[in-house]
């Protein structure tokens, strides 16, 4: 019961690995607010985790919409007197195109959900941490925004920006108590992948990527996740801890 009294936002939590960090804090005691853009799927969680006991509510977030994000912090903030963590998980990649065939449009989308978004959901929360002097904000970032993955242009851009997002928070809200790291997983499979693990040979390009030659299940992100949301970690921040099974060790 790591967790146990926190009071957790996680984005995007409504399947893959937002689902999987939903689940583990909700099982280390946290009160977790589950949001998605789907209001049914995120109450079929939030159900199916007060089923077993645990804290779960759900809210409809949409991480592009300023109203949207103000909605959710104010609603929670009424509800639970404080926010304790909040993972920005939130993320799409809708497009696997070359760099000169990838349009304005779908750049745009990309930035605006996996970038701008995180900046958005920090800030609205990083407000109420501040005034109440602690919190864990953990952004999700990915291999690639460290390393290139071709084809996948405005999704490297934006969890590259990820990582430099998280510095300058950490930097800046270090004084409020309020610590700030990335968790960047490689592949995961998940829905968010499913395209690709359909190509058999782009598949086994992938996998062998990695030292372990294989792509991340859901839940072995989900101890990081803990991990820097507990008291465990109250002397990390400004880091990213990539979860990606070797990958950038070749």
């Amino acid at each position: 019961m790591r967790l146990k009294n926190k009071v957790a936002i996680v984005t995007g939590s409504t399947k893959g690995i937002g689902r999987a960090v939903a689940t583990g804090y909700a099982g280390e005691g946290a009160a977790v607010v589950v949001c998605g853009r789907s209001e049914d799927l995120a109450k079929s969680l939030a159900e199916e985790l007060t089923k077993k006991g645990q804290k779960a509510v759900a809210m409809r977030l949409d991480v592009t919409s300023v109203d949207s994000i103000n909605q959710v912090v104010n609603q929670v903030v009424k509800q639970y007197g404080r926010i304790d963590i909040l993972v920005n998980n939130a993320g799409i990649s809708p497009i696997w195109k070359k760099a000169e065939d990838t349009g304005k449009e779908a750049w745009d989308q990309i930035i605006a959900t996996n970038l701008t978004g995180a900046f958005l959901c920090a800030q609205a929360v990083g407000k109420v941490m501040i005034k109440q002097k602690s919190g864990k904000i953990i952004n999700m970032t990915s291999v690639g925004g460290e390393v290139a993955l071709p084809r996948l242009v405005a999704y490297c851009a934006s969890k590259a920006g990820i990582i430099s997002l998280t510095q300058v928070l950490a930097a800046e809200w270090a004084q409020h108590s309020i610590l700030v790291n990335a968790i960047g997983p490689s592949y995961v499979e998940t829905e968010f992948t499913a395209g690709l693990r359909g190509n058999e040979r782009i598949y086994d390009d992938l996998k062998n990527k990695n030292l372990l030659k294989r792509f991340a299940q859901p839940d072995e992100i989900v101890g990081t996740a803990v991990f820097l949301a507990s008291d465990e970690s109250n002397y990390i921040t400004g880091q990213t801890i990539f979860v990606d099974g070797g990958w950038l060790c070749v």
